[in-house]
């Protein structure tokens, strides 16, 4: 089971938020969790008081205890008189107060059950007026329009407040809207509603806010109530979303709707999967070998300041990292500690099966599954992210990421959640296709619906695509077509594009960036670059028409935010293409 290394976790970031904790610098700051890196104090900090709580328990120590009184004092101040919390200054976002809330019930709960009523009662006159601004927010019409999880989680939360406060009023509120939200849930049992997109309503669907929010929520929801309903699709979604657990505890949100803040393991403000898989694990062994992979994944992004990064390199992007992921893992790790199940470990999860080829309708994606390799490639339309049939993640079983999508250009959409980006902004590590014609930019990654059609016996897949322009919509067509053909083997991978070209262009690029790890070495070949870690070799090779490699680019490095990673840009290109038809093959081998 994996509650060993969870609560390994829970103290080691206890320990991180108590030392950022404020004591004897601003008044109203004292108590308050600074974070080195936005240099500000998260609204959402309130998040650490359960597992702070939590802490001093299960270890006995007092400081723990005074922590996280400290912290209730501070949010105590800091609630507004309608009872709600702002999510971070000078934002006017209130909706996280039901994130807070629910922190605040854990711990109540918890200290109830644990023998310190005079603890928990210190809570009750917080839950008690939040309760009544979220009821207000979220059933009376306050906040008509936001993320589906928000709405999912107030379910959950109302009805621990109706438990609490014996009010019956917030139960009926809680069912009616657990019911509406359940309603979201489309056939192939994704939740829909995360970003809301006018052209393709659709496609606002995030495995990474799905699995580490909304489901927690559902299971909880569940537990409380007893309610078979609840169960039953809970069980249907959950089921549904574990399949993006990647073999090595990694989950893939690399074509999310919100996946701006993909970090690999979750969403970077969210709380974490362990919470809906802990919960239900009872009712089926996976769900907890899925959340163990995903503990140690998470435990591998953790940094020497015992703070959890973006993604696997991201001690040699930042300097610092925010502290916002390490109490909110820190809350979703105890939740799963105290309420979660039990069940038998070392059992397979969906993707260690090789099952070749698997589709998910609704995503407009295809996971495939080789002896060694696994991928995803995705035509679904979420905004300003990997789509138009990419390969978003490229996994080995040596190597862990080989390539991996981010958002097509970085924009911090959301200010206080998402640093600057460090240095030059040289592009995103999604393999694409670009074109200039007559000045203007047009690719695949702007291409929101493209086809992709399988081939199973061959473990193939075939996506179609028109180049789009980067602003749209342009009336001109590139009357530029695409396809590309990817057959995947046990220890390679090929990528044959073929192009249909109707007007002269004044260039076409093929760019294919590689991860590179903290030790990889690279070398340049005869038809591409060879990249060697610890003893793995992977030979990238490139074949066709008049396609140049850029040898001077392979020599750089670019990076992305979310998910944290650094890769080699490859790039082969044509300039001043004529009208025609051309092909190239992308080969990628590891020995």
């Amino acid at each position: 089971m994996p509650y060993v290394k969870m609560k390994q976790l829970v103290e080691q970031f206890c320990n991180t938020v108590e030392h950022y904790q404020v004591e004897g610098l601003i008044d109203s700051w004292d108590g308050g969790i600074l974070c080195p890196a936005c240099k500000r104090i998260h609204g959402r900090c309130g998040d650490a008081i359960f597992p702070m709580y939590y802490n001093a328990v299960e270890t006995g120590e007092e400081r723990y205890k005074q922590s996280a009184r400290k912290l209730v004092q501070f949010m105590q101040r800091n609630q507004l008189y309608d009872g709600s919390w702002l999510n971070d200054e000078p934002s006017v976002w209130k909706g996280t107060t039901v994130f807070q809330t629910l922190s605040l019930c854990h711990a109540y709960d918890f200290l109830q059950k644990s023998d310190e009523a005079d603890e928990a009662d210190e809570l009750l006159g917080m839950i008690e007026k939040a309760a009544r601004w979220i009821a207000w927010a979220f059933c009376e019409g306050g906040i008509l329009h936001t993320n589906i999880n928000y709405f999912i989680t107030t379910a959950a939360v109302l009805q621990w407040c109706s438990q609490i406060l014996n009010n019956p009023r917030y139960a009926q509120e809680a069912k009616k809207l657990m019911y509406e939200s359940l309603e979201k849930v489309n056939k192939d049992g994704f939740i829909t509603g995360e970003k809301k997109y006018l052209n393709r309503p659709h496609d606002n669907i995030d495995i990474g806010y799905n699995m580490d929010m909304s489901i927690g929520a559902m299971a909880e929801y569940y537990l409380l109530t007893g309610d078979l309903h609840v169960k039953e699709e809970t069980l249907r979604v959950l089921k549904a979303h574990v399949q993006m657990i990647y073999p090595d505890g990694s989950m893939d949100n690399s074509f999310g709707s919100r996946g701006y803040k993909w970090t690999l393991y979750g969403s970077k403000t969210a709380h974490g999967c362990q919470m809906a898989l802990m919960m239900l694990c009872d009712e089926e062994s996976a769900f907890a070998e899925a959340a163990g992979r995903n503990v140690n994944y998470l435990a591998s992004c953790v940094n020497e300041q015992g703070m959890v990064g973006y993604g696997p390199r991201h001690r040699d992007i930042f300097e610092k990292a925010c502290i916002h992921t390490t109490f909110n893992r820190a809350d979703a790790l105890a939740v799963a500690l105290v309420y979660g199940k039990q069940a038998q470990e070392k059992v397979q999860i969906p993707s260690d099966l090789k099952f070749g080829i698997k589709h998910y309708p609704s995503l407009n994606t295809y996971h495939v599954r080789t002896e060694s390799f696994m991928a995803t490639v995705t035509g679904f339309g979420a905004n300003n992210a990997p789509t138009g049939g990419t390969i978003s993640y490229l996994w080995h079983e040596k190597l862990g990421p080989v390539q991996i999508g981010s958002a097509t250009t970085y924009e911090r959409a959301e200010v206080f959640n998402m640093p600057e980006f460090p240095g030059e902004y040289k592009g995103t590590t999604t393999p694409r296709i670009e074109a200039v014609i007559k000045g203007t930019k047009y690719g695949s990654l702007y291409e929101y619906e493209a086809k992709i059609a399988p081939d199973i016996e061959q473990t193939a897949l075939y996506a179609y695509g028109r180049l789009k322009p980067q602003e749209q919509p342009i009336p001109v067509d590139s009357r530029a077509q695409y396809s590309i053909h990817y057959r995947f083997f046990d220890n390679k991978v090929e990528k044959k594009y073929v192009f249909d070209i109707q007007f002269p262009m004044d260039r076409l690029s093929i760019i294919e960036p590689f991860v590179i790890q903290s030790n990889t070495s690279l070398s340049k070949g005869s038809k591409g670059i060879q990249m060697s870690t610890a003893g793995t070799t992977v030979i990238i090779e490139g074949e066709g028409s008049a396609f140049m490699l850029n040898e001077k680019q392979v020599e750089e490095k670019i990076a992305a935010v979310f998910p944290a990673v650094i890769c080699t840009p490859m790039q082969w290109t044509m300039d001043n293409v004529l009208p025609g038809t051309y092909e190239f093959t992308v080969s990628i081998l590891v020995v």
